[in-house]
This record gives C-alpha cells, structure tokens and sequence, in this order.
C-alpha cells in the first residue's frame, strides 16, 4: 500500500478587503468621532445659552415686578371708584331677603315702625313697637329660626311711658 501524500495550498487571505474593511472602519470611527464632538460642541453652547436666557427672564421678571409695584404705589384710585363701590354693594344686597324675612314673623304686640337699609354696611336696622318684652324677645326668635347664623340681634330696648320702642339689626353677607 502506498500512502497517498496530499499537499494542500496555504490559505490566502484576502489582505486587500483587509486593509479596505480596515480603512473603512477608521474612516467611520474618525467621522462619527468628529460628529460626536460637534454634537457636544452644540449642545453645550445650546446649555450656555439656555442659562443666558433663564437669567434674562428672570431679570425682565425681576423689572417687571419692580414697575408693577411702583405703579401699584403711584396708583391713584379714580374719583369715582368709592362710588362704584357703593353701587355695588347697593346691587348686591339682597334686600328682598331682608324684607321677607320681617313680612312673613308677625307677633301679637310687636309692629315695625321703621326700617334703614344699609347696602355698603351689609345690614338693615328695624324700628319696632312692643306692648312688651316677651313679645319683643318672641318676635327676635322668629326672626332667627332657621338661620345657620344669627342674623338678627337686639340693639337697644327702651320704655317712655306707655310707649316702648326698640331698634334689631341685621347683617347680611
């Protein structure tokens, strides 16, 4: 038997793609290296210029309140400003309230002589006649039941002779 002797070339590499695969990459690697670099060059003169605009906005804030206040203090109120005000408060009082409240409370020996609506104090004064003062108290009650608060309050209660007379007031918000 012979022995057969086989020899095999040696295995070509392909340096050429080598080297090019190699070029390719580090051309690639310096690109994207300069693209990082120029990247991170925007992004911090975007962040420096970000903090220059905050620090701007807060200046301008800073002024604006300074002329804000200024004006505030220099501020005259215009002449009809307590004026308006009074017609206000008049237009928010709720004086349908107020009288229906002393029309539907009604005692024997209590009559009311006289009412004072004040819108810009938020409240009425009630002059009454009484023939006495259980009724008097009686008809304050009635007056306040149901009320979450007590809206009607006893000012001053006063005899002269046969006549007796006594002022109840009323806060309304």
């Amino acid at each position: 038997m012979r022995a057969l002797k086989v020899d095999f070339a040696p295995a070509r590499r392909p340096i050429a793609v080598l080297a090019v695969w190699g070029a390719i990459c580090a051309v690639a690697t310096v690109g994207l290296g300069v693209g990082a670099w120029q990247a991170w060059e925007e992004r911090a003169t975007r962040v420096a210029r970000t903090d220059a605009d905050a620090a701007e906005i807060a200046r301008l804030r800073d002024t604006l309140r300074l002329r804000a206040d200024k004006a505030a203090s220099d501020a005259v109120p215009p002449s009809y400003a307590r004026d308006a005000l009074t017609v206000a408060r008049t237009a928010a009082f709720p004086m349908q309230s107020v009288l229906r409240s002393l029309e539907t409370v009604a005692v024997d020996g209590v009559r009311v002589s006289g009412i004072e609506l004040n819108a810009t104090r938020g409240g009425a004064d009630v002059t009454l006649e009484f023939d006495d003062y259980k009724a008097l108290l009686a008809y304050l009650e009635l007056l306040n039941e149901g009320e979450t608060v007590q809206r009607w309050t006893l000012v001053r209660a006063e005899a002269a002779g046969a006549r007796r007379q006594a002022v109840i007031r009323s806060t309304w918000p």
